[in-house]
């Protein structure tokens, strides 16, 4: 145990100055909760006792703590209980159903938004379950084995009713869980207040590519400083909780990044690289999943060309998006990134045969030509 827990503490302290600029990514979160539930579950077999946050690795967040103990009760829990039994260890399970039932209980009192942690929590009422159901076909079968010479003392004395009596027989550290309590609904105020702002920022940035569309490019300059000014508030509001960045504001900063990539390409004609965004500060995934659904805008574009029979705004549409599409298919792109990379190229052969079907127009003399997809050039199998 040792080792390892000296190793993930190194790690994590390691991702310490990341997470206080950005967020810690996501591979290393779940190898934490994995730590922490495995650690839940020797320091539960030595103690019989929840392990506390104080006693993991610097650097473990509230929500990997309560992710990791809670995976340790809905699966290595009910494991053990199931182990216990089959050994008629009647006071074990007792005390496996002590643990969850206070977890349970405790954890009532936190409001959960819908996500990985609620969907944890709500497993716990199934561990509640398990543990009752082993007790009661035990004591419906009535062969119980106490073996109290080999029960850890901490198990001796949960299973103590004198202890119980006295008050000291809690399996959670009860003050430390209500300062994570008082936390958890600070950082869920803030998380609120950020996700309302983001709609002001996801709504200017629409609105802002919908005025370019009309060719409105002033009313799209203005509605994109509204972002800038918006999303530098959430910035400073995040300061201290940089998870906060994922979901809705990191969504919102892709929005604006498509909006400002678009300005500048209806304006000059050229892609803004990621260093060109000066205003606010963006990161790489964010910058791509703008660069990605840009490509869209410059499709409908290619289409307003295409009605127009300009050859030459199609062409430029087509070089827009295929540059674009060159220069994403050598990278490795996590995530909801590479379900983009489908319509990028759908969107490059669309326009690959607007400009064909208006090559063949001017080739006729002007005429009316109708690519039906029975008529249009297949690859050869």
């Amino acid at each position: 145990m040792t080792p390892l827990y000296d190793f993930l503490q190194s790690q994590v302290e390691g991702e310490t100055e990341v997470v206080k600029t950005s967020r810690k990514p996501h591979h290393l979160t779940y190898r934490v909760e994995d730590f922490i539930q495995q650690a839940a579950y020797a320091h539960f077999l030595e103690t019989g006792t929840l392990i506390p946050l104080k006693k993991l690795p610097k650097g473990v967040s509230d929500e990997e703590y309560l992710g990791g103990i809670m995976a340790f009760c809905n699966y290595d829990i009910q494991r053990y209980v199931v182990g216990r039994a089959i050994e008629r260890d009647t006071s074990s399970v007792e005390i496996c159903k002590g643990l969850v039932g206070e977890m349970f209980e405790k954890f009532s009192e936190f409001d959960f938004r819908n996500g990985p942690i609620r969907r944890k929590f709500d497993g716990i009422k199934y561990a509640v379950r398990k543990c009752e159901n082993v007790l009661y076909e035990l004591a419906v079968t009535e062969r119980t084995k106490v073996e109290e010479a080999v029960e850890p003392a901490a198990k001796k004395q949960k299973s103590d009713p004198e202890a119980a009596a006295s008050g000291d027989a809690s399996f959670l550290d009860m003050s430390e869980l209500a300062a994570i309590k008082t936390r958890y609904e600070g950082y869920d105020a803030t998380r609120e207040l950020v996700i309302k702002k983001c709609r002001e920022i996801q709504k200017a940035a629409k609105n802002s590519i919908f005025a370019m569309h009309r060719g409105d490019l002033k009313k799209a300059k203005s509605l994109i400083e509204t972002c800038e000014t918006v999303g530098n508030e959430i910035l400073v509001t995040i300061k201290d909780e940089p998870t906060l960045r994922q979901g809705s504001f990191s969504n919102s900063l892709e929005e604006y990044a498509e909006a400002l990539l678009f300005w500048t390409w209806l304006d000059n004609g050229t892609v803004m690289t990621f260093d060109d965004f000066k205003k606010i500060e963006i990161n790489e995934e964010e910058y791509l999943g703008g660069i990605c659904d840009l490509s869209g805008e410059v499709g409908r574009v290619a289409v307003v060309y295409g009605t127009k029979r300009d050859q030459e705004g199609v062409q430029k549409c087509l070089d827009t998006n295929l540059s674009i599409l060159i220069g994403l298919e050598g990278l490795y792109l996590p995530g909801k990134l590479s379900k983009k990379m489908d319509p990028l190229k759908q969107s490059v052969q669309k326009l690959e045969t607007v400009l064909y079907e208006l090559s063949l127009i001017q080739s006729k003399g002007g005429g009316f030509v109708n690519m039906s997809s029975a008529e249009a050039p297949k690859e050869e199998e």
